[in-house]
């Protein structure tokens, strides 16, 4: 068979007629290694060497560590296997082992194959999973024209991560503030600061329409140091102060402010279009529906206390044998 070979922009994805084994000099993907590199780019070689005479897989793709970063002697490989579609075939988790490491196996028929690959929110876990991974080979050369689309980062998907990222920013900043005031604890408000600089990390890194990394922190350091040294590793390495403390709070609350209008986007266009006030069940509903997000409600009483939409109150009842109306919590849009 013909080698298929295909790059796209960031380089990381590889389709070769071949498994990936190391040369004379233990030399994987153009790293030079070391005995734990070795170790595995043997173990790699030989796993993926039997596993592509079997006709009924038809392409494997290494995952993980030991596609894009750093190995170390408790790693494991991550293989997803693209399995012919046939009833018979099982799909599954496979746990194999080879030259002395472990190997996690992910059985995929091609049809569930592609729907993961077409409908993964682009930017999420799954996303990043597949995107960072590396084809390693391929009977069928449409798996990888479907790899290679994986990199195309689009409008709606940067929009709707963004989005959930910072609306998960924000219950841990409110625990800050309220830590803060309510008690003086400055460890605890260090937590809760902690707990959002990785929402807030994500926010950073894909609203550059860079691809989130599992670590999106030292990431996000790279492209904004002065921002995350504040609310991170001056968290973690300096003295807790209370003007420390309150600055990185006040950094915090800063970068979601000078933000929102543009991560908090989609609800404000929601809330435009939909003219009248819309109750917090049914703008929660829309958005777990069209953007797969939850928690939006937060994000509402953040945009409504900044003073970007209005706060309000619609009847409903509480139950379909309610005969009296009560009033459930709305927002609407100041455009209105």
């Amino acid at each position: 068979m013909v080698a298929h070979r295909r790059s796209v922009a960031n380089g990381t994805w590889a389709a070769v007629n071949g498994p990936p084994a190391a040369d004379a000099s233990g030399r994987l993907f153009g790293v030079a290694p070391g005995r734990i590199e070795r170790q595995f780019a043997a173990a790699l070689g030989a796993a993926v060497e039997d596993i592509k005479k079997d006709r009924s897989i038809l392409a494997a793709v290494l995952c993980g560590s030991l596609s894009h970063d750093t190995v170390w002697a408790k790693s494991d490989i991550d293989l997803v296997l693209v399995t012919v579609d046939d009833k018979k075939v099982e799909h599954g988790d496979r746990a194999l082992y080879a030259d002395g490491v472990n190997i996690h196996a992910l059985l995929i028929p091609r049809a569930e194959f592609r729907k993961m690959a077409e409908g993964a929110l682009r930017n999420s876990f799954l996303h990043s999973f597949l995107t960072k991974g590396r084809l390693l080979y391929t009977h069928d050369p449409t798996i990888a024209d479907l790899c290679a689309t994986l990199s195309e980062l689009g409008e709606r998907d940067t929009a709707r991560q963004v989005l959930q990222s910072a609306a998960h920013a924000l219950p841990s900043l409110y625990k800050a503030r309220k830590w803060f005031l309510t008690r003086g604890d400055l460890d605890y408000t260090a937590l809760w600061l902690l707990y959002a600089a990785t929402p807030l990390a994500r926010v950073e890194v894909i609203s550059r329409r860079m691809l989130a990394d599992r670590e999106v922190l030292p990431q996000a350091m790279t492209v904004n140091p002065a921002f995350f040294k504040i609310i991170y590793t001056d968290l973690l390495n300096a003295k807790k102060t209370q003007k420390g403390v309150r600055h990185a709070l006040e950094a915090a609350d800063a970068y979601i402010a000078a933000r929102a209008t543009t991560v908090f986007a989609p609800i404000v266009d929601y809330l435009r279009e939909a003219g009248d006030p819309r109750p917090v069940s049914e703008i929660e509903d829309h958005f777990r529906r069209n953007f797969n997000v939850e928690g939006i409600a937060i994000a509402c009483e953040y945009l409504a206390d900044q003073g970007i939409i209005g706060k309000a109150s619609t009847p409903v009842h509480l139950t379909k044998k309610s005969n009296v109306d009560v009033q459930e919590l709305a927002f609407f849009s100041h455009e209105s």
